[in-house]
């Protein structure tokens, strides 16, 4: 006989997938009671939208556990039966929203005893029966009608979580237009003290997944009342402390990238935050706030103006950053003894090191400035020989015994034509070089052997004997050269010694090729 096969036995369900309530209520059975409600509170605000309207929310202990109602006037909801599908919602997502596709409506829904939605005529309820959670769907007459929503749970939480949620929910921000009763008790309106446009990341369901791109907004400071912490509000509803130590609130006016407990901000927007709110607190700030790790943080990513408000107001004006001991020179302690304070920027977080070493120069660079100020302005008290034998003041008398000193008149004179010569040498055939001259000014007490000024005036101390006893020697053509190279670079940092190395070797060319013009030119010059 032909083998009889038979079919086996084939069970057909309505769905591939099936959500255990039980395990979704034990996902969330650790979070915050507060963060749980405040999911039919943001529904609510948002079935209100723009149009503003009335929220009331209570929190009454009963049957040993919490009951929680949520009424709202919105617009309602359209299919009951909507929510009881996990990550399903009838909107178009929009960052200006605070509900996410209906999430955290079903993350409390699953950790409820009871429940029901009411929304005009249609109410949907969720009950334990004989063990079983079940569904039913009732349809009320026209006298029983709800406008807008009705939300009803009996939650199996202590009745000490009460007075959490009130205090909690009196906290929030309230739109303007809303009307929020928290246990019988008006939450209102706090007006902002500053609003402040800036781009910020958002959260947005785009073709099935959800990105953060980048949308310009509102934040608005709102300032703390006693015994608040400042906080991050999305669209009124408190997220998370800001972490800063100034008494406002931020309110931002979109929705808030966050965890997916949506109890702590998505990570590095705490930092966009502080430094879009920055430039507007900081005239806030006191000098100790102002140096607090939240400035430091935000102030590298703020415009240079503002990060020259932050070290002004906190590190102070008059100062520089420390430079280690070089040689037997001692920078910092010059830099004091000119009343300017040091910043150890090794002490500093590293956003303050960061605008410090952008900004403030070091002791080195603040020493050189001062000389270099005093020297120019001794050298604006600078004078011509001729000028010296005419006048007959005590000050041109000091000048002529000076002069007397090095050798006269004459010799003074030869060597000033010696030294403009040289120093053209040197510069001749660099682009836009110099036509230099040559005067006398008394530099010693200025602690200066010779200054050259941006108009390529050089300026010789005639308190400085060898340099006129002795303009071939070492030391004079040394200064000479030195003086040339700052024709090419004011400053004394590396690309000046450069120059400086390669006029050193122009020098040597000069004297070499053109010694016997020098001896015939100044043959007075080479020794006294």
């Amino acid at each position: 006989m032909p083998e009889t096969i038979t079919a086996p036995a084939c069970t057909t369900f309505d769905d591939w997938l099936a959500v255990s309530t039980d395990g979704f209520a034990a996902m969330n059975a650790g979070r915050d009671p507060a963060h749980l409600v405040k999911e039919l509170v943001q529904n609510a605000l948002d079935a209100l939208g723009l149009g503003g309207g009335e929220i009331q929310l209570n929190c009454q202990a009963q049957d040993g556990g919490v009951r929680i109602t949520c009424r709202d006037s919105g617009c309602g909801m359209a299919n009951l039966a909507d929510i009881r599908t996990v990550f399903h919602t009838s909107k178009t997502d929009s960052h200006l929203q605070r509900g996410r596709m209906g999430r955290g409506f079903k993350e409390m829904l699953c950790m409820a005893l009871e429940a029901t939605v009411t929304s005009g005529r249609r109410r949907i309820e969720f009950r334990m029966e004989h063990g079983r959670r079940v569904t039913r769907q009732v349809q009320l007459p026209a006298d029983q009608a709800t406008p807008g929503t009705l939300v009803e749970m009996q939650m199996p939480w202590d009745g000490d979580v009460i007075q959490h949620l009130v205090k909690y929910f009196q906290g929030m921000l309230v739109p303007d237009g809303v009307h929020l009763v928290v246990n019988g008790q008006r939450v209102c309106h706090r007006l902002a003290q500053d609003r402040i446009e800036a781009s910020l990341p958002t959260e947005l369901l785009e073709d099935g997944r959800w990105i953060r791109p980048i949308r310009k907004t509102a934040i608005e400071l709102v300032p703390v009342r006693e015994g608040e912490v400042p906080m991050v509000y999305e669209l009124g509803i408190p997220v998370c402390p800001i972490e800063w130590t100034v008494g406002f609130h931020a309110n931002v006016q979109q929705r808030v990238p966050m965890n997916p407990c949506r109890d702590a901000v998505a990570s590095g927007y705490l930092l966009k935050l502080h430094r879009a709110c920055l430039p507007t607190l900081l005239p806030e700030l006191s000098e100790e706030q102002v140096r607090q790790d939240w400035v430091g943080s935000a102030a590298p990513h703020c415009d240079e103006a503002v990060q020259q408000q932050i070290i002004a107001k906190g590190f102070g004006q008059n100062i520089a950053r420390s430079v280690p001991k070089m040689g037997a020179r001692q920078f910092d302690e010059d830099a004091r003894e000119i009343g300017t304070m040091i910043i150890d920027t090794r002490q500093t977080s590293g956003g303050f090191r960061q605008i410090l070493q952008q900004h403030v120069p070091t002791t080195m660079e603040v020493v050189e400035e001062h000389n270099r100020k005093r020297v120019q302005a001794a050298a604006a008290g600078s004078f011509d020989v001729a000028d010296v034998y005419q006048a007959q003041d005590d000050a041109s008398a000091r000048r002529r015994r000076l002069i007397e000193s090095v050798g006269g008149k004459e010799r003074v004179e030869q060597v000033m034509d010696f030294a403009r010569w040289f120093c053209q040498k040197l510069l001749d055939g660099y682009e836009g070089s110099a036509v230099c001259s040559v005067t006398l000014a008394m530099l010693k007490d200025v602690g200066a052997i010779a200054t050259w000024s941006s108009d390529d005036v050089l300026t010789l101390g005639i308190d400085t004997p060898w340099l006129w006893t002795d303009p071939f020697g070492e030391e004079s053509l040394a200064t000479l050269i030195h003086e040339a190279a700052h024709h090419l670079n004011a400053h004394h940092g590396q690309d000046f010694h450069k120059e400086l190395e390669k006029l050193a070797g122009r020098a040597a060319r000069i004297m070499l090729l053109h010694g016997q013009e020098v001896r015939q030119r100044w043959p007075g010059l080479s020794g006294r």
